[in-house]
């Protein structure tokens, strides 16, 4: 008797089937399976990770929180709210402001839609960008409204104001979030402040959200860019931010989100508690606190890049202008047709990429590495095979 279970109609939601599925980039163990390559002679630059490694004071504090990890932490993690609120605190007025923690920016992102949304209603995204905004949407029976980038990825804010009237007026769908990622992710491109400011004042008026997604700022110029420095002027702003980038802590899935304290309010209201790990909080306030080690990771990835994209473009590749810890190539005019090709010679060698397939199939994205891992990088791009 075949006593395989199978299980016929299951009642999935019936918007999820035209959801995309979101799709993580290729591991390590496939690479040991498929190549052959022992884990420590595998270089990837695909995630946007920080190949540095994690501050050892994060990794000492996530070690001695493990002895306790019987017992729950802080509800909503107001060990490092407290921490960040303060650091925070140093560069703009926090009186009207606080900070919620989640596990991941994704969570937090998860949190405003589950709040502010439901099903019918619309988001805007500027796409290509960070694709979890619209695979989000797409579970909760939302739809997208998708305003897309200019042939520079910069987004198109032209004639917003117009273009929600129109939307909304044709879709009898209301607009509730708007998701601008910058640096954006993963053209690399990043928005003025100027225009984030003009996109808040149109969203304050409509009564929609904007969602800043800032995952990448730390490697910018904060006081010009950071998007920190008007919120306390628009209620309806939400900034999302990470320690999975530049605090090279993206194994522990810590995301945070600066919105004023009316909106946190409601945020924590409805929020799951204890949604972090004990470890990865102890973590995140260590790594914060360790400027030594985070330094080191911006100092490489602002001396590293520019040697790298010029490395690139003397290989034939076009390289876009990057304000973030990778770089968007096209291999149009070098030796591989597509992405896809440059991506299996790569694994063949031990080094993985991720294909930036939302844009075309000749684009592909590349974490900035160290000194040695770009040289390596560089000898396998000129190898003849």
């Amino acid at each position: 008797m075949d006593k395989t279970l199978q299980i016929k109609n299951y009642p999935v939601n019936s918007w999820l089937s035209s959801a995309d599925v979101y799709k993580a980039g290729i591991t390590f163990e496939y690479v040991m399976e498929k190549y052959g390559f022992k884990r420590e002679d595998i270089l990837r630059l695909a995630g946007n990770e920080s190949t540095i490694g994690t501050s050892p004071k994060a990794v000492a504090a996530a070690s001695e929180a493990c002895k306790s990890s019987n017992f729950y932490d802080e509800p909503q993690s107001e060990e490092l709210i407290s921490l960040l609120e303060a650091k925070f605190a140093e560069e703009i007025d926090m009186s009207q402001l606080a900070i919620t923690v989640g596990n991941g920016m994704d969570r937090v992102i998860e949190q405003c839609l589950n709040l502010f949304t439901q099903r019918g209603d619309s988001i805007i995204n500027f796409s290509p960008s960070f694709v979890f905004y619209d695979f989000a949407a797409s579970r909760l029976g939302l739809k997208i409204f998708d305003l897309g980038r200019d042939e520079n990825f910069y987004p198109n804010l032209n004639d917003i104001e117009t273009k929600i009237n129109d939307y909304q007026a044709e879709s009898n769908s209301e607009i509730k979030i708007i998701f601008l990622c910058t640096p954006n992710n993963p053209t690399g491109t990043i928005t003025d402040i100027e225009e984030i400011e003009n996109l808040a004042k149109i969203c304050e008026q409509k009564n929609i959200i904007l969602f800043v997604d800032h995952a990448y700022i730390e490697f910018t110029d904060r006081n010009k860019y950071d998007a920190r420095n008007i919120i306390n002027k628009y209620p309806n702003m939400i900034i999302g931010y990470t320690f999975s980038k530049a605090y090279g802590l993206a194994g522990y899935r810590v995301g945070y989100g600066l919105m004023h304290k009316e909106l946190q309010n409601t945020y924590l209201k409805y929020n799951t508690p204890f949604l972090c790990a004990k470890p990865s909080l102890k973590a995140a306030k260590a790594a914060l606190e360790d400027t030594e080690h985070f330094n080191l990771i911006i100092e490489n990835n602002n001396s590293e890049k520019p040697k790298l994209s010029k490395a690139l473009e003397e290989l034939g590749f076009k390289v876009s202008p990057s304000e973030a810890n990778f770089l968007l190539v096209d291999t149009a005019n070098s030796r591989y047709h597509n992405s896809e090709e440059l991506l299996e010679d790569m694994l063949s060698k031990g080094i993985i990429l991720r294909k930036a397939h939302s844009i075309s199939d000749t684009a592909m994205r590349i974490t900035i590495g160290t000194v040695a891992e770009n040289q390596r990088l560089i000898e396998a791009l000129a190898i003849q095979t």
